[in-house]
């Protein structure tokens, strides 16, 4: 198996992850140590497995009618570090209907005893782009 599709397999199962809401599937994703690293948008720097963990805990149970579609995906690097950059698509379910919002994200992945493992998860909120018209009528 190429190092771009191993890549896509284990960026899949993060999202999976995600949107299961399945700690363990996260867990297995991520490098268990201290050096690992995530942002989550509007969030402090999170550093350290444990952390990390507890954030992905938290933001499962806050979570349970979103759903993560991705797009624009690429992957970039070489054999000791590859890494993802997409944009995340997320749909909530809410009283007035399905909001969508727009996330760039870059996952960085680090091959660890022969599994890629991820060390970075940095995610930032894609400005909603505003027509011309809205602009000239403000």
């Amino acid at each position: 198996m190429s190092i771009e599709l191993e890549i896509l397999n284990v960026n899949e199962n993060f999202y999976q992850a995600f949107n299961r809401g399945d700690l363990n599937l996260m867990k297995s994703v991520w490098a268990q140590n201290d050096s690992v690293v995530c942002i989550h948008p509007g969030w402090e720097v999170l550093r350290g497995f444990d952390v990390i963990i507890q954030s992905w805990e938290k933001i499962f149970v806050g979570s349970e009618n979103l759903e993560i579609k991705l797009s624009e995906i690429k992957v970039s690097g070489d054999g000791g570090m590859v890494w993802v950059s997409c944009q995340e698509n997320l749909f909530a379910m809410s009283m007035s209907g399905v909001q969508v919002s727009k996330v760039h994200a870059t996952n960085l992945f680090e091959k660890v005893r022969d599994q890629w493992k991820m060390v970075l998860h940095h995610a930032s909120s894609v400005p909603q782009l505003v027509r011309q018209d809205q602009i000239s009528n403000n």
